[in-house]
């Protein structure tokens, strides 16, 4: 990306020194395996957190325990030209009131994205108001005894309680992907409340994760069919890759993921060049990292005369993570957001522990990550 005057204009250089150390610690799987070990038994002996809350990595990948304590980082950002969107990191629920208590959690992003320009979007994840168990069985065809009957009409009632108010604030409430093998269960409840709400302009976005076989396929399906609803797209690699292929393995199933990384490339990137091919007709939303790929778009809308700031195209990245690819696209003009988790330290374990494994796994970025923070500590130096 072409550098703004900082990479990280909202984060203080004593900010820029703790993310620096953090991403140093996490290049080494040692420590990451040590981290993740330590994290699940503070967890499952309930010993306080607190006194180890920079060591999880809270400060950095999180923006606070609620919506109210997010402002200050949020609206700094947005001095920057960079948006969020407000992500409740609580991700291992598993009881009703978990599921009535997240529920309560996601309103309130909608209704502050309501009162904000700085929230553009509101977020939901379908397990974080319902049973895993649930939408694996509803995927699989199996029937639900009456419980469960019951339990399945709750969690489609709280994603219309959320559409509902998304409609009526007028912000689009995406949904997040699921883990393959409950994805279909997902679907059944996702698609007909989008097909409702979506009439007049989009309410509901769904999200598509590419490194699955037939992803591709399914995207122009979905663009085939937008003619009769309006289509909202999130465009992900996606977050499972580890899990599914040592569930495929376990099971001796062949796995749903590409078999190689140069077809999960492939495939995101034909998504991209439907996605810009169609944009008038649809909302398409470009999460990703990898900065290769938001180069291409970029230089694919120049030359097809595609604004950067169109209405229906913007980028997303995970807060605390590639803030020279958000800062920089918001330097061109681009719609960008920053996916920004909040909620408690223990209910945000999980989702830490996600962040934890990616940075660790994904080797070639967290070493970019490290160049680039060093680089605007040296740069500040010289300025001070």
């Amino acid at each position: 990306m072409t550098p703004t005057t900082s990479y990280y204009p909202h984060k203080t250089t004593s900010d820029l020194r703790a993310s620096l150390v953090l991403f140093q610690l996490l290049s080494f799987p040692f420590f990451v395996r040590i981290a993740l070990f330590a994290w699940r038994l503070i967890d499952f002996f309930r010993i306080p957190l607190s006194p180890f809350i920079r060591l999880t990595g809270y400060y950095q990948f999180c923006a606070g325990k609620d919506v109210t304590s997010c402002a200050e980082i949020t609206s700094r950002m947005a001095d920057f030209k960079v948006k969020s969107v407000l992500d409740y990191a609580n991700e291992h629920s598993e009881n009703e009131t978990d599921f009535d208590q997240n529920t309560s959690a996601i309103l309130q992003t909608i209704r502050a994205a309501a009162k904000s320009n700085v929230y553009p979007f509101a977020v939901l994840k379908p397990t974080a108001i319902g049973s895993f168990l649930l939408f694996e069985k509803k995927s699989n065809g199996i029937s639900f005894n009456d419980a469960e009957v019951i339990a399945w009409k709750q969690i489609k009632s709280r994603l219309e309680s959320c559409a509902s108010l998304a409609a009526k604030s007028g912000i689009v409430l995406m949904v997040d992907a699921e883990e393959s093998w409950i994805q279909l269960g997902v679907d059944a409840l996702v698609l007909p409340v989008l097909k409702r709400f979506n009439t007049e302009r989009v309410v509901v976005a769904i999200t598509l994760q590419l490194y699955l076989k037939g992803t591709f396929d399914t995207y122009k399906q979905l663009i085939d069919d937008a003619s009769q609803y309006s289509l909202g797209v999130k465009l992900v690699r996606g977050a499972y890759i580890e899990k599914e292929n040592k569930r495929a393995k376990s099971l001796g199933i062949s796995s749903p993921v590409c078999d190689t990384k140069a077809q999960t490339d492939n495939q995101y990137r034909q998504a991209l060049a439907l996605g810009l091919e169609n944009l008038p007709k649809h909302l398409c939303i470009i999460a990703t990292h990898n900065e290769p790929d938001i180069q291409w778009v970029t230089q694919s809308c120049k030359q097809n005369n595609i604004l950067l700031n169109h209405k229906n195209l913007w980028f997303s990245q995970l807060y605390g993570m590639r803030d020279y690819i958000s800062f920089s696209l918001a330097s061109l003009g681009a719609n960008v957001f920053k996916y920004v988790p909040f909620g408690p330290l223990r209910q945000s374990i999980p989702y830490l522990m996600r962040r934890a494994i990616e940075n660790s796994s994904v080797k070639s970025q967290t070493t970019l990550e490290r160049k680039m923070l060093k680089e605007e500590i040296a740069r500040r130096k010289t300025n001070a």
